[in-house]
């Protein structure tokens, strides 16, 4: 009976050491990223907005500083792997910059983050490879009036 408890407690080690052993580790980061979906994300942006593609290490961080001039503002391309994260946080000296993020191949045109909320950080995981679209805008009201609003992003991809 001794035994058959030593043998037991044996097997239950070794099946805890193996588990253990392939228990969860981090996925590996990607090597690549996938193309930029130039074409989907055109269709999704208006006239007084220009395509600018970020370009900055595949797990990495990078800055961009810009204006909102009225209804004119660039949008901002950053392709990202499935499962990576995309965090956007947004500064600016006025309380009338907004940004919105969305994924270039949705046609709804819905926003994956809304800033209207007063947010000025977005993190997002991609489910799949994609390009998000970080779109930057003010009000109707201070766009109407042709306010200038200068702003710079964090982008960071990991």
């Amino acid at each position: 009976m001794r035994l058959a408890a030593l043998a037991v407690v044996a097997l239950t080690a070794t099946l805890l050491n193996a588990c253990v052993d392939s228990g969860t580790t981090r996925p590996s980061e990607p090597s690549r990223l996938p193309a930029v979906d130039t074409a989907a994300a055109q269709r999704l942006i208006s006239p007084d907005e220009t395509l600018q593609t970020l370009n900055f290490p595949v797990v990495g961080a990078t800055q961009v500083s810009g204006t909102i001039d009225g209804d004119k503002s660039p949008a901002y391309l950053v392709p990202v792997a499935t499962g990576q994260t995309l965090t956007v946080t947004l500064e600016s000296p006025s309380n009338n910059a907004y940004f919105n993020v969305h994924d270039a191949a949705d046609s709804s045109g819905a926003a994956l983050f809304n800033g209207n909320s007063g947010e000025r950080t977005a993190r997002l995981t991609a489910p799949a490879d994609m390009t998000y679209v970080i779109r930057p805008f003010q009000p109707r009201a201070s766009a109407r009036r042709n306010e200038r609003l200068s702003y710079r992003f964090m982008v960071e991809r990991g």
